[in-house]
């Protein structure tokens, strides 16, 4: 099987991201770094991760005025080491240019982030948002296609979706979980379920499932669940 789990490192322990990705890295497609561990351990931390040859996706979820995410975006654009940065599709079209205008000559490729795994309709209600939600995810990967954004962030639940607006663009999947072992998610799928729709431009961003417990022994399991 093709490797298409992204580590989710979302912790503030840079031992221990080292740790567990040594661990794993045989089994992985790249590793994320989460918004804490980012917090503790700044760019050059980031650096560190170098030696595992691993893409590295840090999930920075950037959401701000068009100038100033462009002057960001020149500040992590030359840190080599990152390949994906997440940055908010509700941002507006404007924000996600101004981000990829920012990036021409570097390597950094964005990943819109649509609607939050952790969300459902209630939660877009309370901000306002009267659509449903496969409507809003719909809307935002719409604006991501138009900025020329490499890939986005959605629910598994939703790249049947995604596919339907475009059959090239990265998927970046957090949210996968087994059984009533959800977490905090709300819109899941098993590994084995996302596997059945995922294509190989479509990637599982796990976290806990794996480095909660014995690492190794976690992602060995989850990788045979989808067999």
């Amino acid at each position: 099987m093709k490797k298409n789990i992204f580590l989710a490192l979302d912790f503030n322990s840079i031992n221990k991201a080292l740790d567990i990705t040594d661990q794993t890295k045989e089994h992985l497609a790249g590793i994320k770094i989460g918004l804490e561990l980012y917090s503790a351990i700044g760019l050059d931390g980031v650096k560190k991760f170098e030696k595992f040859k691993l893409p590295i996706f840090l999930d920075a979820k950037i959401f701000d005025i068009p100038n100033q995410v462009a002057r960001t975006i020149k500040v992590i654009s030359n840190l080599e080491t990152v390949k994906y940065l997440t940055i908010h599709a509700l941002g507006s079209l404007e924000m996600l240019q101004a981000a990829q205008k920012a990036s021409n000559g570097t390597n950094l490729e964005f990943l819109a982030v649509s609607v939050l795994t952790s969300w459902d309709k209630k939660d877009l209600e309370l901000i306002g948002i009267t659509s449903e939600v496969r409507e809003q995810v719909k809307l935002l990967v719409n604006l991501a296609c138009q900025a020329k954004l490499s890939g986005v962030i959605a629910s598994a639940q939703d790249i049947v979706l995604v596919r339907q607006i475009s059959k090239g663009i990265k998927i970046f999947c957090p949210g996968i979980r087994s059984g009533q072992n959800i977490q905090d998610q709300k819109r899941t799928l098993s590994y084995k379920e996302f596997n059945a729709v995922a294509d190989d431009k479509c990637y599982a961003v796990i976290g806990r499932p794996i480095y909660e417990g014995n690492a190794l022994e976690n992602i060995k399991n989850i990788i045979n669940s989808a067999n």
